[in-house]
């Protein structure tokens, strides 16, 4: 103790203390947010909540992860719909758990008074992803929203929040380390990032499919083949204009990643209901604001056809009957819009959409949801 009071006593010690408290400011102060890598998951919502819903008026709201994010072009579904007086904003983020999209959800209605129908696009293998920790990601996102609202969504989504969750939330050195590592490595990347990004945020339009490529690049008949296909893949010899080692990738790892069916693991039961229950909290908040529910049943391509299998709505028709607001929802199923010998033309890998199945999805999205849309706003 005496040592540490000696050394407490030496005036250059608060130099560095003060450098990190005067850091640690700056990083609550938000102002490091416009500063955060592009298109990280942080980001992403840090974008979406900061600039959707500024200078427009919507009448619906979309809500969903990647494959809203992805598959519906935005300007063209309000031109779309537009005829009928149809305002639609999009709140769907990359990689959002059920916590993260209803964070999103209430950011975004706070300036958005006139939302009569909240549009949740969901896949059919989502019951059984549940669990009672949140992943890395989902952390990070939720860490862009005031602490306390955040704490109380996870609360009320029956998450379980550790003191190292804390400390992350409430502490922005901690919250930001692997951005900030990530900066320090390489800072004229980030810098030139940063300067894309600018150039895009349009309020209203953060972002449009632009991917080109096509799933159809690898053709298979199942995900064993479409790993194999990926994996032995000449992507020097295929050419820019088909692939890239990017696509090569995503086509890969999202093959991969259904080789885990959710519903075959174990626990499966508990999971399908804690997803139901969360789903529940969610519903019941929109109802209690008086808005009305279409739940959108989105499409997944040929190769992974098991996800969309017809047993699987089994386990949504009965979470809905129990946890959704009577006589306030409607279910759109549009799992098979794209179906056909062009399937593998209209993704991008197996579970994402490129521009040209984005472009298809987004007209049938109009066709099927719009008169849904347009006579719940004209009951309001």
């Amino acid at each position: 103790m005496k040592h540490i009071f000696q050394i407490l006593k030496d005036p250059r010690i608060f130099i560095p203390i003060g450098f990190l408290l005067g850091f640690e400011l700056f990083l609550q102060s938000g102002l490091y947010t416009k500063l955060m890598q592009p298109r990280s998951y942080a980001d992403n919502v840090s974008r979406i909540i900061r600039l959707n819903g500024i200078g427009r008026d919507p009448n619906v709201l979309i809500i969903g992860t990647s494959v809203a994010y992805q598959g519906i072009q935005m300007p063209q579904l309000n031109r779309l719909l537009a005829k009928d007086g149809l305002v639609v904003e999009s709140g769907a983020c990359e990689g959002a758990k059920l916590e993260t999209q209803h964070l999103i959800m209430r950011e975004l209605l706070k300036r958005m008074p006139n939302v009569k129908t909240i549009v949740h696009v969901v896949e059919a293998s989502h019951p059984g992803t549940a669990r009672h920790h949140q992943d890395l990601a989902n952390r990070s996102m939720a860490a862009q929203f005031n602490r306390f609202e955040a704490l109380d969504v996870l609360s009320r989504h029956k998450l379980r929040v550790e003191p190292t969750d804390y400390t992350y939330f409430f502490i922005r050195s901690l919250t930001y380390q692997k951005d900030l590592r990530d900066f320090v490595l390489d800072p004229l990347d980030r810098l030139k990032g940063i300067g894309r990004r600018g150039k895009e945020e349009i309020p209203g339009q953060l972002y449009e499919n632009p991917h080109k490529y096509r799933l159809s690049a690898y053709p298979a008949k199942n995900v064993k083949e479409c790993i194999e296909r990926a994996n032995s893949a000449d992507i020097e010899q295929m050419g820019r204009d088909v692939t890239d080692k990017h696509h090569r990738n995503a086509v890969r790892l999202t093959c991969e990643i259904v080789l885990w069916d959710p519903l075959s693991g174990p626990g499966n039961d508990q999971w399908t209901h804690l997803f139901f229950d969360r789903l529940g909290v969610v519903y019941k908040e929109i109802a209690e604001r008086g808005i009305r529910i279409v739940v959108v049943f989105s499409p997944y391509s040929d190769i992974l056809q098991d996800l969309n299998a017809e047993y699987r709505m089994q386990a949504w028709r009965e979470g809905l009957a129990r946890t959704a607001p009577a006589g306030r929802f409607d279910t759109v199923d549009m799992r098979k819009v794209l179906d056909g010998p062009n399937n593998a033309d209209y993704y991008y890998d197996t579970i994402h959409l490129n521009r040209y199945g984005a472009e298809r999805f987004t007209d049938e999205f109009a066709k099927t949801v719009g008169p849904i849309l347009k006579a719940n706003l004209k009951a309001n």
